[in-house]
């Protein structure tokens, strides 16, 4: 598998681009609830062959059209960042624009905000040009301190972090952390990143978002067994699966992240014969808890953007496995919905969605809607 695969994928992708992937279904111009259903998922297709043409889909896995499943649809320029607040009922894109479209020209970083019922734009806040542009991911954004301010990672390669003002609507600050990435929500006003020792380093805000406390914990995170940089997030607490097939857990819960002890997600039976964590989203956790690992039985030293064929679920308090789902097609990324009877949902090899019940283990089905690069699933808020 390995890149090969992925080049593959990419290159399949790219034969079919030209076709219609998602007609407009005639809901898109309807007006939407201000509280979406629980079972409803946010899917960002990042549409990596024309970056400039993102977009974040709301998708009802229960219908069984397209017209039916894509419930509406915003825009997300190049390698967006999306974040939803239900407290403030808006979505905030954070994405970049330029001057001369694909001939570059001068960039623009913007935040736009969307009202979450009438999908309008209800304005924009330009940020300094330097957001972080990479694969998309959870940790390049956060909402902290009750969603007032919204924090976005910057890479120039010079990293920092870019503040915004939700309720007044504007730039307000930028805060240094040379040498970390990423912004994971922590506390009630601070976000945590992860540094090129292997530490932790969370930084809090005051109101306004002027920066309050800056905390570093000791070297956690060595060479000998690296460390993703995605978690899944439950009660407080983010656990980060290593490439050996291991889980360091860190309480975010508090004013400064806290790392606790490894413990292990594969047996020593299991590691030996090669079991080992594997995907671009490949770690999630529902409402009830619980923690999903995608995982392939072929690891090696570089499978750990493979994918695979079978999703494991985890009690992270118990720190045991308790189910293994096998898949019917060869994964690379999971999400689950926010449902209280949650929905696993898995980007294929052949980049569609397939829809599984935690439960029993069973395909339901391959939803209808297509997608070009649909990495990141998550359930809405």
């Amino acid at each position: 598998m390995g890149w090969r695969w992925f080049a593959a994928a990419l290159l399949w992708a790219g034969a079919v681009m030209a076709q219609d992937f998602a007609p407009d279904p005639p809901n898109l111009n309807h007006r939407l609830p201000a509280s979406y259903p629980e079972h409803w998922l946010v899917v960002h297709d990042a549409t990596f062959f024309h970056m400039r043409e993102g977009r974040i889909l709301f998708v009802d896995p229960q219908a069984e059209t397209v017209g039916g499943q894509v419930r509406a649809m915003l825009s997300a320029d190049f390698m967006a960042t999306y974040e939803q607040s239900p407290l403030r009922q808006e979505h905030y894109v954070v994405e970049s624009f330029f001057s001369r479209g694909g001939r570059g020209g001068e960039r623009t970083d913007v935040v736009t905000i969307y009202d979450s019922a009438s999908l309008a734009v209800e304005g924009e806040v330009i940020i300094p040009p330097k957001r972080y542009s990479g694969m998309p991911g959870f940790f390049a954004s956060a909402l902290v301190d009750d969603d007032r301010l919204l924090v976005v990672y910057n890479f120039t390669p010079s990293q920092s972090l870019t503040v915004v003002d939700l309720e007044k609507r504007e730039f307000v600050a930028e805060h240094g952390i040379a040498g970390c990435a990423l912004a994971i929500p922590t506390g009630t006003a601070g976000v945590t990143s992860i540094c090129s020792d292997g530490a932790f380093l969370t930084t809090s805000f005051s109101e306004g978002g002027a920066k309050a406390s800056s905390v570093r914990t000791d070297a956690v995170i060595g060479t000998e067994d690296p460390m993703f940089e995605k978690a899944g997030l439950s009660s407080g607490v983010g656990y980060f699966p290593t490439f050996a097939g291991d889980f360091l857990p860190v309480d975010l819960s508090g004013e400064a992240a806290v790392p606790g002890e490894r413990w292990a997600a594969v047996t020593e039976q299991e590691r030996a014969s090669g079991w080992r964590p594997g995907g671009l989203q490949l770690v999630a956790a529902d409402r009830l808890g619980r923690l999903y690992l995608l995982m392939h039985p072929e690891g090696r030293e570089g499978s750990h953007k493979d994918g695979g064929n079978e999703v494991w679920v985890f009690d992270p308090q118990a720190k045991q496995r308790i189910a293994r789902i096998p898949l019917a097609s060869w994964g690379i990324s999971i999400g689950l919905s926010n449902a209280a009877k949650p929905l696993l949902v898995v980007t294929t090899g052949d980049l569609q969605l397939e829809a599984y019940d935690p439960d029993t283990g069973q395909l339901i089905k391959t939803l209808a809607v297509e997608t070009q690069t649909s990495f990141i699933m998550r359930g809405v808020r």
